[in-house]
């Protein structure tokens, strides 16, 4: 039986970086990219790339508001997209959202979508703490440690070539902030099949 990944589970406050409300808002834009390709309750996700699983999805029903209020398909496409990867950053790197990265900044380095990591400060690379460093005043928890840069891309329908492409220019994308020398993470989400293509830089 494969295991559920619940969109669900994003308002339930598990990442630091991510507001029970806005869990809610990205859950809600993955149900509408998810059911306007024709998808049902527990329609199976493929993972591949560098990981390879497959889970069956779960999400509330979409209604007619939430359809008003996702009109705009590329918003609901990233937005849907940024939920699901962080529930596979959960489940298959191990790791939570901590913070929102910020799109331009001369303090941060850009190119990426969410700093990800855990709570375990007992052990810390030199990379980690520096960028832990970086970023404590906005962290503001002494217990969150850095360890990873995410980025994220939705395409609503697309094929291989199309998933393929995407991914290439997200890893180049994040080469603007290599030397961090953190580990980096692009994903894609196809909503049509559906599939997510995970590749570590």
């Amino acid at each position: 039986m494969l295991a559920t990944l619940n969109l669900n589970d994003l308002a339930a406050g598990h990442n630091p970086g991510i507001t029970s409300e806005k869990g809610a808002a990205l859950a809600q834009a993955g149900a509408i990219c998810l059911e306007s390709q024709g998808h049902n309750q527990g329609t199976p996700l493929a993972v591949r790339g560098d990981f390879d699983a497959t889970y069956q999805l779960s999400w509330v029903p979409v209604s007619q508001q939430s359809r008003r209020t996702w009109n705009d398909d590329s918003e609901a496409t990233e937005d849907g997209a940024a939920g699901i990867a962080i529930l596979l950053a959960n489940r298959e790197i191990g790791q939570m959202v901590v913070l929102r990265s910020r799109k331009s900044s001369p303090e941060q380095p850009t190119g990426f979508d969410y700093w990800i990591g855990d709570n375990r400060t007992e052990r810390i690379s030199d990379a980690e703490r520096y960028a832990t460093e970086s970023l404590a005043d906005i962290l503001g928890d002494a217990s969150l440690v850095v360890r990873m840069r995410m980025e994220v891309s939705g395409i609503r329908r697309g094929n291989g070539t199309d998933i393929m492409t995407r991914v290439g220019h997200k890893l180049r994308q994040m080469s603007r902030s290599d030397a961090l020398s953190l580990p980096a993470y692009a994903i894609v989400v196809e909503f049509g099949r559906p599939v997510a293509e995970v590749r570590v830089k």
